[in-house]
């Protein structure tokens, strides 16, 4: 009888460490970090007039944004860089660095207001910018 309940608590053991190394790795997978980011938008655009040299055409998106997390990640899924805006109404526009091409930006101190997304970008005509927005600093990787 003793040497059941001996065997019962090693195997009890083993799927113990089992399951912390299954739920070790699950934090660190691809998926842990998407439901993380769960809440996330799509703002691509479709740029509606070149900048020129004496003009800076930002394109709004329809999309509005609100953070609960205070940090609103961009990822900028192009081949060539953009500049993000952030509008709320009553606040001042909030202005990214450059953000270049397949990369990521974070805007932080951006708790639940509204933001409508503007993206600049020295582009022609109707050339589609794509861009996705997430509510927290995780984020999926970039893929084509």
């Amino acid at each position: 009888m003793k040497k059941k309940a001996t065997i019962v608590s090693v195997i009890i053991g083993i799927l113990a460490v089992a399951a912390i190394i299954v739920f070790s790795a699950y934090r660190s997978s691809e998926s842990y970090r998407k439901a993380k980011a769960a809440i996330q938008w799509d703002c691509s655009v479709t740029c509606t007039e070149e900048s020129t040299s004496a003009k800076y055409v930002i394109t709004y998106s329809d999309v509005k944004v609100l953070s609960k997390t205070g940090t609103l990640t961009i990822q900028n899924k192009n081949d060539f860089d953009i500049v993000v805006h952030l509008l709320c109404e009553g606040e001042q526009e909030v202005v990214s660095d450059n953000i270049p091409a397949n990369s990521f930006y974070s805007f932080t101190n951006v708790t639940d207001k509204e933001y409508t997304v503007g993206i600049h970008a020295d582009v022609g005509v109707a050339t589609d910018i794509r861009v996705v927005v997430y509510d927290g600093k995780d984020t999926e990787p970039y893929t084509k």
